[in-house]
């Protein structure tokens, strides 16, 4: 904090801006004791899972004293965060920003040699990987070109490579293990299907709003997720994706059958998912919601 204070003496600050609701703990006393105003930000496991921690939710409850606005990617955070009446007036949505630039769907590089689903993100719980695998396993009885792409690693990586051994899947699980944002891209040109299989886990962390599912929206994937934290905001069941319920494996697997035989419908709801992101989810209009709020506490 020494240093955080030395760093800061002597610039002309008109805010502080904390990211994560525990760097907000952190930084709150020297935003005290300097007079700044204070803003944090919320975005997902310091919303759910780090609450049950009772000092983490008796220090935020300091910082949404003295903080000038509180920012949350998705309004269900609100019943989640321990928030007074007059803590909760201090509340703004400000959704994630895509710079639609750099997630275009112009280009379409030739496909890949089967029907392919795509799951970018963290091999952990609450991504739900190794029930998309159970899912593809049913799908995969009655129909044999689907392949399926796992970017990312995690501490299920091996629970995950051993059900592929379990069903017989090696020659339709692809394990890509992390790739730059240029491959991510790549991937997602040339997929069919693009899968985020979110949950709450069972210590209670919970997404935000993925960035990785808008920003394959943005590419004009169709798009399957569940009905969890902020992604209902971003997909429109039946129009702009497919969400089921978490947990819901069954589900999951007819959705996986139902777009492989449907390309229509894929490029139907590629389509809106691109809209929907061009209308609410950009950079720029996160950008201009971001100014707006430093203004109006600058101002104060």
């Amino acid at each position: 904090m020494a240093k955080m204070k030395q760093l800061l003496r002597g610039q002309p600050l008109d805010l502080i801006h904390a990211q994560f609701g525990g760097n907000g703990v952190r930084i709150l006393p020297l935003a005290k004791q300097m007079n700044i105003p204070l803003i944090v930000s919320f975005h997902g496991f310091d919303a759910s899972k780090k609450l049950a921690s009772r000092s983490y939710r008796d220090g935020l409850k300091e910082v949404f004293d003295y903080a000038s606005a509180i920012i949350v990617c998705n309004p269900g955070m609100c019943d989640a965060l321990p928030l007074s009446e007059k803590h909760k007036s201090k509340v703004h949505w400000v959704p994630y920003g895509i710079d639609l630039e750099q997630f275009s769907n112009d280009t379409s590089p030739a496909p890949l040699n089967s029907f392919s689903i795509l799951h970018v993100g963290r091999l952990v719980e609450k991504k739900g990987v190794p029930d998309l695998i159970h899912a593809l396993a049913r799908a995969a009885k009655e129909v044999d070109q689907v392949t399926l792409h796992i970017v990312g690693a995690g501490r299920e990586e091996n629970e995950c490579r051993a059900l592929v051994k379990e069903y017989g899947l090696q020659s339709k699980v692809i394990f890509h293990g992390w790739k730059s944002p240029r491959e991510v891209k790549e991937l997602m040109q040339q997929c069919d299907l693009f899968v985020l299989n979110s949950r709450i886990d069972s210590k209670g962390d919970a997404e935000g709003l993925p960035v990785g599912l808008l920003e394959a929206m943005a590419m004009g994937c169709a798009v399957v997720s569940t009905q969890h934290a902020g992604i209902p905001l971003a997909i429109e069941n039946e129009v702009s994706g497919i969400l089921v319920n978490e947990r819901d494996t069954d589900s999951l697997s007819q959705q996986l059958l139902r777009l492989y035989r449907n390309k229509e419908l894929r490029q139907a709801l590629g389509k809106a998912a691109r809209a929907k992101v061009e209308n609410q989810f950009t950079m720029k209009r996160m950008h201009e919601n971001l100014r707006d709020i430093y203004r109006e506490v600058s101002n104060k």
